[in-house]
């Protein structure tokens, strides 16, 4: 979770912050990730073992059959990144120049992948939707309280 400006360098290395990957449990994850472009043509950053669970799972579903030649696409635009002891992921620039980053960058935490947003279209993001965030968030609480609180 958390909001993070980060700068690509010239080599195209990003730095995890440490506060993302202190969120990710290397006995389950590994310490690596895959970077896929995400529905909204933002890169995701997943970890290596979530990753690998995703796509078993996937693979057991009926999606596959229905949609084999979309598949191919998601398969081709993943790319498994380690991070150096500082780390850092490179970045590719295939990766990049599909979902229109450059080198100002932001990383948003979600509960499971990470979330990679060039600045400026962040920054826009959240002057359109900071209007209207504390409607969200009441009905978000209306949601959860109509739903009951989880079973201990």
């Amino acid at each position: 979770m958390g909001e993070f400006d980060q700068t690509l360098d010239e080599k195209r290395r990003l730095a995890v912050p440490a506060a993302l990957r202190e969120q990710i449990d290397p006995q389950v994850d590994g310490d690596g990730f895959f970077l896929v472009l995400g529905a909204d043509r933002h890169l995701w950053l997943y970890p290596d073992g979530y990753y690998r669970q995703l796509m078993s799972s996937l693979k057991r579903s009926p999606l596959p059959t229905r949609n084999g030649r979309k598949m191919s696409l998601l398969f081709a635009m993943a790319r498994q990144l380690k991070p150096d002891k500082q780390g850092r992921v490179v970045l590719p620039d295939k990766s990049l120049q599909r979902a229109d980053v450059d080198t100002e960058l932001t990383l948003v935490g979600h509960d499971d992948h990470i979330e990679i947003w060039p600045r400026r279209q962040w920054e826009a993001f959240i002057a359109e939707h900071l209007p209207t965030y504390g409607e969200t968030l009441l009905e978000m609480g209306d949601a959860l309280s109509s739903e009951g609180p989880e079973p201990a």
